[in-house]
């Protein structure tokens, strides 16, 4: 059985300095279980309890991204090691406010187009793979590249947890690129 506790705060507070971190979350405007169901429903996928309870909390659907002061962005042209571009991360969001680049019903009609049933969950910014529900409820990683679906072995809040301290160690990393690049410049 599924736990139905929502761990987003306890996964949060894992990295949460807020003089770091930009974060948006779904609020008072979370959607409700019927809604979530409902479109799931619409799909004939079955999402796990984990999940529900994350995306109509108040914690769900949310956005995350180290500041720009603390991780420059990169423009168009830039290159550097792939893990250099990716600053943030988030949760597909139901709300019709939500940007279209975030809004879960247009990324499920978009992997509809490619002929892929499935509910897109988890962005890492910057990586075109997507992590994704399949129609048993399962998570799986969408690759761009070869098309396909890999297995992710744990549950919703295994993964959020996985991605935000990847997010941190990426962010501990790009601190130290960054300090190592003035020190060259002092030289």
């Amino acid at each position: 059985m599924s736990d139905t506790t929502d761990k987003t705060e306890e996964i949060i507070n894992l990295i949460w300095d807020k003089e770091l971190y930009y974060l948006v979350t779904a609020g008072d405007d979370a959607p409700t279980l019927r809604e979530i169901k409902d479109f799931a429903s619409s799909l004939a996928i079955t999402l796990p309890q984990d999940y529900l309870a994350h995306a109509t909390g108040y914690c769900g659907c949310l956005y995350i991204e180290v500041k720009e002061q603390f991780w420059p962005r990169h423009k168009a042209g830039d290159v550097g090691p792939f893990w250099s571009f990716l600053y943030g991360l988030f949760i597909y969001a139901y709300s019709e406010e939500a940007p279209d680049w975030m809004n879960v019903r247009i990324a499920a009609q978009e992997f509809k187009e490619m002929g892929h049933n499935v509910i897109p969950i988890l962005k890492v910014i910057g990586d075109a793979d997507i992590y994704c529900f399949n129609q048993r409820g399962r998570i799986q990683r969408y690759s761009h590249e070869e098309n396909n679906f890999e297995d992710f072995e744990g549950s919703f809040f295994d993964l959020l947890r996985h991605e935000f301290l990847e997010l941190e160690n990426r962010r501990i990393d790009k601190l130290s690129a960054l300090r190592q690049q003035a020190s060259g410049l002092n030289e």
